[in-house]
């Protein structure tokens, strides 16, 4: 892990300020549809101002890797984020790449309970080396922080206070089935009297010879006719009305060894009769008592809390497995969107308020989850297409365009001629039409074998590979197109030589899923397969998949796929609300750059901006990958 920056002052500083906004999964061509109907005039007067370009994107076209490399300024080789999950060499099982929980921590320290995840510096490690002020809030990828002089918040990846990506709780009166999904963050329960009694769970307590679960209870008190609900919790007490988010509410765990956590949640009331229903959101880490690390230095959080009041710190609040699981509807996932991007502007602005000098960098991301969901209303084709539910919410993706425009037309209101303005996303956007099981794939080709077949009411497909032969499989996919061979020596059980035989099997996967064709109506599902010793270099790069896979628009690595799953069928249809993706071959869905200022190149690269924001300083170094765009 790089520490030391590698940068050097190699000329007088061009800006005395550097601005950036990065808005995840924006797209090129909706940028440009929406300027030509002049609906976004302030993206229109950047361009003007400056330039505004398609920004090739990383491959794969993932926001936690293209947000590292934005950063870094090099390829996934360099900064070892490869997909949202790698596998464990030693026994082929997915694990997060986003988040990383330090063994080491047998005392339960909160300042090492996890570990960073990104490899190398950043461009803000550089700046703030050379003591140039540096603020940086909700960048992915950048939990655990670093401990150095820039002011970061971080985002992607920061988790729940139980140490994951977020569950929700749902507590209802009405009977579930155990076999639904989502079930597993259901919470029955009983009204007595107009009364529920029931617990919130918190992280779980390590004790010598069991592992606990912490717990605070809670009392909800209904009142029927008016249709809203009084909760009691942790000795505080909160309204909640029908249809409507509450307001922040801070709760304290028990952790044994007179020692306790604090979180703060959310509650949506979706209904007290004919069922009660009150979905809560993932318990946050307390900004102003954080039970560990979540920014840099470890009080700046705090200093946001004092400042601000409470706010989302989940790494990714927005939270579409609720909405695909029926515990909150449409309206509430807009709702909390909105929310999610009001607290953003506003930790925005209170930096941007005392901004004198140096660097700022925002970002926002509630746009990628809004067309994750909302995608199928603009494609007809869909599975999911339904032209009322296309008329009712077909707008609501423009809608958040024209919100990061007016964002946008606050900030170019307020620079000068000494501030470089540069306004850019990760990815564009596609539609995700069918999902293809590229382990089935496997299996058929003979480069798979299994002991049995998953059964048709297993939802995984035999997930974390439950069912493989591994003496007998030569070939294994977990991730979004992550392809990993067999290596006899590196896997546990590997079959396949190092050398020629790898190096044969690889082009022999890569060729034949070129020719991968949907046989619903004979598409081609696969733009370019991709070897890592074609597209990665750098330390991390021996850590990275063998093969990446390039799909053609509509189609996309299923969900099984994701944890080494395997069903019968290579394709099916894609029937969840997540009907919008971006992991399709990079080509496909480009990024966008704005900037005030003329670049020196018409097809930037997602990896020049760390190098341009260092040239903006009169700094440079040696070993980006990308270019300055000045």
């Amino acid at each position: 892990m790089t520490s030391e920056s590698t940068a050097k002052v190699v000329g007088a500083s061009k800006y005395s300020k550097v601005i950036l906004l990065g808005m995840d999964g924006l797209d090129p061509m909706i940028v440009s549809h929406l300027m030509g109907k002049g609906a976004l005039p302030n993206f229109s007067k950047l361009s003007q101002m400056g330039n505004y370009f398609p920004l090739a994107t990383s491959n794969p076209a993932q926001s936690p890797v293209a947000w590292a490399s934005i950063a870094t300024g090099n390829n996934p080789g360099y900064h070892g984020i490869f997909d949202f999950l790698n596998r464990r060499v030693t026994d082929y099982m997915p694990e997060l790449a986003i988040l990383k929980v330090n063994p080491k921590n047998v005392f339960a320290k909160r300042e090492a309970m996890f570990l960073p995840v990104m490899h190398g510096n950043a461009f803000w490690d550089h700046t703030s080396a050379h003591n140039i002020p540096s603020t940086v809030l909700k960048w992915p990828m950048t939990f655990q922080p670093k401990q150095n002089q820039t002011k970061l918040f971080a985002g992607l990846g920061v988790p729940d206070i139980k140490g994951g990506l977020g569950k929700y709780a749902f507590y209802t009166s009405r009977d579930i089935p155990k076999n639904a999904e989502g079930y597993e963050k259901v919470i029955k329960v009983q009204i007595k009297e107009d009364m529920i009694k029931t617990q919130v769970f918190g992280p779980n307590i390590t004790k010598l010879m069991s592992r606990e679960i912490a717990m605070t209870d809670m009392a909800i008190k209904i009142f029927p006719g008016n249709e809203r609900v009084e909760i009691n919790l942790d000795g505080k007490k909160l309204i909640v009305n029908n249809a409507q988010w509450s307001e922040w509410i801070d709760i304290k765990f028990k952790l044994g060894m007179m020692k306790t956590t604090s979180g703060i949640v959310k509650f949506y009331l979706n209904r007290i009769e004919p069922d009660f229903e009150l979905y809560m959101t993932a318990v946050q880490v307390n900004p102003k008592d954080p039970a560990f690390v979540i920014s840099s230095p470890d009080d700046y959080i705090k200093e946001l809390a004092d400042n601000l009041g409470y706010f989302y710190t989940q790494g990714m609040p927005e939270d579409t497995k609720a909405l695909e699981e029926g515990r909150i509807d449409e309206e509430a996932f807009i709702t909390m969107c909105d929310e999610v991007i009001y607290e953003q502007e506003k930790m925005l602005w209170h930096e941007f308020n005392k901004f004198k000098e140096g660097l700022l960098a925002a970002t926002f991301f509630s746009i990628d989850r809004i067309q994750h969901i909302f995608w199928v209303t603009r494609d007809p084709l869909h599975p999911l297409y339904n032209k009322m539910y296309a008329e009712k919410y077909g707008h609501v993706i423009d809608d958040y365009y024209r919100r990061m425009d007016k964002v946008l037309g606050e900030v170019i209101g307020q620079i000068d001629s000494k501030t470089v303005l540069m306004v850019f996303s990760d990815h564009g956007f596609s539609t995700f039409r069918r999902a293809v099981h590229i382990n089935s794939w496997l299996v058929q080709n003979g480069l798979m074998t299994l002991t049995r077949k998953a059964s048709p009411d297993d939802k995984d497909g035999g997930g974390l590979f439950q069912y493989v032969d591994w003496k007998n499989t030569k070939a294994y996919a977990l991730g979004f197109g992550s392809i990993y061979l067999n290596i006899r020596g590196r896997e546990r059980n590997g079959v396949v030589e190092k050398g020629s035989d790898a190096v044969s099997f690889a082009d022999r996967i890569a060729d034949e899923l070129t020719k991968l064709t949907d046989p619903k109506d004979g598409q081609r599902a696969v733009k370019k397969v991709y070897k890592n010793s074609d597209i990665y270099s750098g330390g991390e790069a021996d850590k990275s998949p063998d093969i990446i896979v390039g799909f053609q628009e509509g189609f996309r690595a299923s969900w099984q796929t994701a944890v080494g799953g395997s069903p019968e069928e290579v394709f099916s249809d894609n029937l969840k609300k997540w009907s919008g993706d971006h992991i399709v071959d990079p080509s496909i869905v480009a990024g966008i750059f704005f900037s005030n200022f003329k670049t020196n190149n018409p097809t930037p690269n997602l990896m020049d901006i760390a190098p341009t924001v260092l040239s903006c300083f009169g700094m440079s170094a040696s070993d980006m990958e990308g270019k300055t765009l000045l």
